[in-house]
């Protein structure tokens, strides 16, 4: 085997980045959040529109907690784990079916691995759901499984970003140091875990179909207050980036 001819070491985000998953997977957990509301009456309701604004990049139980603040009271912790293991249930069963790649997602790993960079996917969603989307998107051929690491399952404990421990992790095991890591994120909980994480470049993706187009400026700002040193919305865009005089 060849070996890798570039100091960098990209780390994708996966969903809204690699694989346009957010609004697949949201929409359904928006459904399961407007029947829990009926077992369990909240003054917290959102519009699907407004659900996918607020709570893209952030996992279920912590969606929860936003919604039952009080959640001692309302919301038990084996209602909390009950509730988001059938969200993950019904989002791969959605996911298998329609998730797809980003736009031009494909034809940039193509370029990575040819060009022979050294990348991974860095997510915060079980291995179960990323084999689903990647299947589904046609991407698992790109991603062995030494380059998937999952907040979820590859931590000793789950600790999803934004805390930094998977870039942290994924780094250790690439044998890569973190400030010649580049990631990629869409979301600002990614971003802040990549800044936490103390990694070296750090570029905002808003090319997801959860983004929409009035709201691509906004949210290329945002990225840039949480820390992303620059922002694309067309993954071919990041080639150019990974240039020597680029980055």
């Amino acid at each position: 085997m060849k070996p890798f001819q570039h100091d960098l070491v990209v780390l994708f985000d996966h969903d809204g980045t690699v694989v346009d998953s957010e609004t697949i997977a949201l929409k359904s957990a928006w459904r399961l959040t407007n029947e829990v509301a009926r077992e369990f009456p909240t003054d917290q309701y959102y519009e699907l529109e407004d659900f996918v604004k607020s709570f893209a990049g952030k996992p279920y139980r912590e969606i929860l907690k936003k919604l039952y603040p009080d959640s001692l009271t309302s919301l038990n912790e084996r209602d909390i784990d009950r509730l988001v293991a059938e969200e993950e249930k019904r989002a791969i069963e959605q996911l298998t079916i329609e998730a797809k790649a980003t736009v031009g997602t494909p034809e940039v790993l193509s370029y990575l691995r040819d060009d022979r960079f050294k990348y991974a996917l860095v997510s915060n969603s079980s291995l179960q759901r990323l084999s689903a989307c990647l299947t589904s998107a046609a991407l698992t051929d790109y991603f062995p499984s030494k380059q998937i690491f999952s907040a979820h399952d590859s931590l000793p404990v789950p600790r999803p970003k934004p805390l930094p421990d998977i870039y942290l992790y994924a780094a250790k095991c690439l044998d890569a140091k973190v400030l010649d890591c580049v990631a990629i994120e869409d979301s600002m909980s990614g971003v802040k875990a990549a800044v936490a994480a103390g990694i070296g470049q750090i570029i905002g993706y808003v090319g997801g179909t959860h983004i929409s187009e009035d709201e691509r400026k906004s949210r290329a700002d945002a990225l840039v207050s949480a820390g992303a040193h620059k922002v694309i919305d067309r993954m071919e865009d990041l080639i150019g980036l990974l240039s020597p005089t680029s980055v």
